[in-house]
């Protein structure tokens, strides 16, 4: 027998659905998701049902079929006929961290994929306002999904200047990070490396593409490659989920005496 799970409203915390761009069962899929994979509701448990849910949330009860359904599709849940709807999801083993630092641009595992949503050639203006270099077009536009595990973790835009990017070859950024494809194909030009990091919510298209809620917290990285002139080689704007997104560094400088 599935296990029951607690009362939703004393185990998560409480959202507000509202009518806007994003329809209701889309945000109340959002929700859903988040207690599957946050652990609220463990893989084999039994969740309330249609009814239960559409008094929590003060919707009708087709908004949560249709919720539900796309969590179905996603493989979360799973229903069978005259029976209760119950997780399916199983956590990754590897919840740490999977962005430490700029190091990291040449670490991956076996289970990391990379999903290539455009490509095309923009000129500099493009790059809008960098906040370090100068923009000397024209670029590369590249946006894509990074996944581990088959779980979407980062969406990233990326500008690389023209002339590297025809050099990435056939190994290019459909199989390798496009961070370390720059440093590999700059032929020593690369002179400044530098991030910026800050702490925002996912607006309507981040949430659909990385898996996770409408104004959820996500980290976003804006990322620049400079050469010895201050032009910019690579510029790249990051998007990932906060589960999947931590720093390290060094702090021993905080300690030593004056």
């Amino acid at each position: 027998m599935p296990a029951t799970t607690s009362s939703p409203s004393s185990s998560s915390r409480t959202y507000r659905l509202e009518p806007g761009p994003v329809t209701l069962y889309a945000q109340l899929a959002g929700i859903l998701r988040e207690r599957v994979k946050s652990g609220v509701w463990p893989n084999g448990a039994e969740i309330p049902t249609l009814e239960e849910l559409a008094a929590e949330f003060n919707v009708a009860r087709v908004t949560v079929r249709q919720a539900m359904q796309i969590l179905m599709k996603e493989g979360l849940v799973s229903s069978q006929r005259g029976r209760r709807t119950f997780v399916t999801y199983t956590p990754a083993e590897d919840k740490n961290p999977l962005f430490l630092s700029i190091n990291m641009v040449s670490s991956v595992t076996p289970r990391y994929e990379i999903t290539i949503i455009s490509r095309d050639n923009v000129p500099e203006s493009y790059l809008g306002d960098p906040y370090m270099g100068k923009a000397r077009g024209p670029y590369m536009r590249i946006r894509k999904v990074d996944f581990e595990g088959g779980e979407p973790y980062s969406v990233s835009t990326h500008f690389v200047s023209l002339p590297i990017y025809k050099r990435f070859g056939k190994v290019g950024e459909e199989q390798v990070k496009i961070a370390r494809l720059v440093r590999d194909k700059s032929r020593g030009a690369l002179h400044l490396c530098h991030e910026r990091v800050t702490v925002d919510a996912a607006d309507l298209e981040e949430s659909q593409l990385l898996k996770c809620p409408l104004s959820a917290p996500v980290a976003r990285i804006r990322r620049v490659f400079l050469d010895a002139k201050g032009d910019i080689l690579y510029y790249a704007l990051l998007t990932f989920r906060s589960d999947r997104f931590g720093i390290e560094r060094d702090t021993t400088e905080l300690i030593k005496a004056g």
